[in-house]
């Protein structure tokens, strides 16, 4: 059984759970381990036949009991009461957008328990009136979904969001994953190939390293060391040590990459080549397959490999591409993260040190901003508090570097201040002037029409103390489609304006995306790059922004925390 087959069970279990009278803590954890199993790079199986799941952090002997039982009969019994207990209407219901457990009761109690096929078949004819629990909206919901069924749709659209499309705009085939489940899946991977004999160095192609937001399949070479390598065992000798993890293999020719699927799904070919003559071989491994058409023209090799695409769809020529992107290692200082005043999971100092240990020369605290109340956001009394603690912080961050030799390091203040529905800000001017450094964005009112959340946007872009816009489509790949924001508008308005747009580095958001900031660069707009970390492990993020930026053909010039501190405040519009 798959990883996402046993995170889908403890899904239900959860969904199920969250329909009855129980309080939230006590399915919780069967959320938490669904999120663990669906991420996890190692086998559960496998480590739940080894006895070795409670080694992993969040997993008790309780939810490995239930793994157990799961693997052995293909259910356990909190989830057959479940069933039991939670009519499956009920969870179809939850399952549009908008309705929730609440509403979902009021609607089963309202129509006596009618299945929700039927309930669909009436919202589509018409003939499901509003009143007794339920509302326009449940009707509109059911509607809208009775639409996409009927158009042949299997998935809700919000799963491809970020999907590379074909020509006529249809999603192309997945599955589809993450840069950072991919990145987990390539260490996961190196650590098996590298313990196995003759294998010198592992090089990475494919859609991950050239920078792309998804990625469909991981792509490796093991290169073979010795004069005389002997491919044919090293090759079955990678086959028993993967497969022995829970990986599964399909059977290809001997001369082709080893074509292998990974407990989580997630597809990886394994080419076995020598050491010597594979320069070839690595050129093309990065992709795509067009390259290889070019490859051996003058220039090809110099190419980034972030802007093989841009090249092939005629953006650049093999001369005009430029050398000399951005790096990780340019970027100067962090513009968008949290600490624990808002939904963050570390105190300003530790969120700090961490920072200059990644070798940052500041840190802008970030947090979410009134009235965003359900992850703490600040208003003006605790915005002003808040500077206390950044000043003890500077404080202590001084004497790090004065006594102990630490680096320079400096902790901007700054808010991610919320935009609400009609362009309004969370905070006063009066406390946004306090202020470094102010990112503006969307968090609710985010299926507002085109011309609705463009005017929103452009009062925002008004107020002249607003130095960034934050996460500008407000999409999460795979789970939510961007809102309906004109991205050229915006970016006009920006570049009018002087406001500098986010690529948000969360590969959850990759927002702007690679072709947005292309746009925006194109048309002279400034960029920043910021992990929006909301723990210190995840200022590590800001590579996959990087990718995305490459990929865009930025340079150093044109992302803004690239530039020392003092640089950055005085190249703010409202100087």
């Amino acid at each position: 059984m798959r990883n996402a087959e046993i995170a889908d069970a403890f899904a239900e279990l959860a969904d199920r759970l969250a329909l009855t009278d129980l309080k939230p803590y006590r399915y919780m954890a069967y959320r938490k381990a669904e999120g663990i199993f669906r991420e996890l790079g190692d086998s559960v199986a496998v480590l739940s036949q080894e006895g070795r799941l409670t080694e992993i952090d969040g997993i008790g002997a309780a939810i490995s009991e239930k793994v157990d039982q799961l693997l052995a009969t293909g259910t356990f019994p909190a989830l057959d009461r479940a069933r039991e207990e939670v009519d499956d209407t009920l969870l179809a219901l939850t399952t549009l957008p908008g309705i929730g457990a609440a509403t979902a009761r009021k609607v089963h109690a309202a129509t006596d328990g009618e299945g929700f096929e039927s309930l669909l078949e009436r919202a589509a004819a018409g003939t499901l009136a509003v009143g007794d629990g339920v509302t326009k909206k449940v009707v509109d919901a059911l509607a809208t979904e009775a639409a996409r069924r009927a158009a042949g749709g299997d998935d809700a659209a919000a799963t491809t969001s970020g999907v590379p499309r074909d020509e006529t705009g249809t999603p192309l085939p997945g599955p589809w994953f993450r840069r950072d489940q991919a990145q987990a899946m390539l260490d996961a991977v190196t650590q098996l190939v590298q313990g196995v004999d003759g294998v010198g160095r592992i090089d990475l192609g494919g859609d991950y390293v050239r920078g792309c937001e998804l990625v469909r399949e991981l792509e490796l070479n093991v290169v073979v060391l010795g004069a005389k390598p002997d491919l044919p065992a090293v090759r079955a000798a990678l086959l028993s040590t993967i497969t022995a993890r829970g990986f599964e293999h399909d059977d290809v020719d001997e001369d082709a990459p080893l074509a292998i699927v990974a407990p989580s799904g997630m597809p990886i070919r394994i080419g076995v080549i020598a050491h010597r003559g594979n320069d070839r071989a690595l050129e093309l491994l990065a992709g795509p397959p067009a390259w290889s058409t070019l490859v051996d023209e003058p220039g090809a090799r110099d190419v980034p490999v972030e802007l093989r695409d841009a090249v092939l769809a005629g953006r650049y020529t093999l001369e005009t591409a430029p050398r000399d992107l951005v790096t990780a290692a340019d970027l100067r200082g962090e513009l968008h993260a949290h600490s624990d005043w808002s939904d963050g999971r570390a105190t300003i100092l530790e969120m700090a040190r961490a920072a200059r240990e990644r070798g940052d020369e500041y840190f802008c605290v970030t947090d979410h901003s009134a009235p965003y109340a359900m992850v703490g956001g600040l208003g003006p009394e605790r915005l002003a508090a808040q500077a206390e603690e950044i000043a003890a912080a500077n404080e202590q961050l001084r004497r790090e570097h004065e006594t102990d030799g630490a680096p320079a390091f400096r902790v901007l203040r700054g808010s991610e201040v919320e935009v609400l529905a009609d362009g309004a800000l969370g905070l006063p001017d009066a406390a946004l002037r306090q202020l470094d450094w102010v990112v503006a964005s969307i968090h609710t009112q985010q299926r507002q029409s085109a011309d609705a959340i463009l005017e929103r946007m452009r009062r925002v872009i008004d107020n002249p103390l607003v130095d960034a816009i934050g996460h500008p489509t407000s999409r999460r790949l795979l789970i939510r489609n961007r809102t309906a924001l004109d991205i050229h508008e915006l970016i006009a308005m920006c570049v009018d304006a002087n406001v500098v747009l986010e690529i948000n580095a969360n590969p959850d958001r990759l927002d702007l995306d690679s072709d947005q900031a292309a746009l925006a660069l194109a048309a002279g707009a400034r960029l920043t790059i910021n992990t929006d970390a909301h723990r210190t492990s995840t200022l590590s993020l800001r590579e996959h922004g990087v990718a995305v930026a490459r990929r865009a053909g930025a340079r150093v010039k044109d992302v803004v925390n690239c530039r020392t501190a003092d640089e950055l405040l005085a190249s703010r519009r409202r100087d």
